[in-house]
């Protein structure tokens, strides 16, 4: 789930997006029938590749 998750995040940055905010973004995903604990994972798992970053607010995605 964590690359269709991406994927998603990156759709909704649209093109050449370089942030979005987080509560929309948790919003979609969860329409789609993503967990909020899959969701926390991929976060986790793309922070950690330093491809995107969460504020520490955890309000908005910042791609790196």
């Amino acid at each position: 789930p964590s690359e269709a998750i991406f994927g998603v995040l990156r759709e909704l940055g649209g093109p050449g997006g370089r942030s979005l905010p987080l509560p929309h973004a948790l919003e979609v995903l969860g329409a789609r029938g993503f967990t909020p604990d899959q969701v926390s994972q991929a976060l986790a798992e793309y922070e950690g590749l330093n491809v995107l970053q969460v504020n520490p607010a955890r309000t908005r995605i910042t791609f790196v």
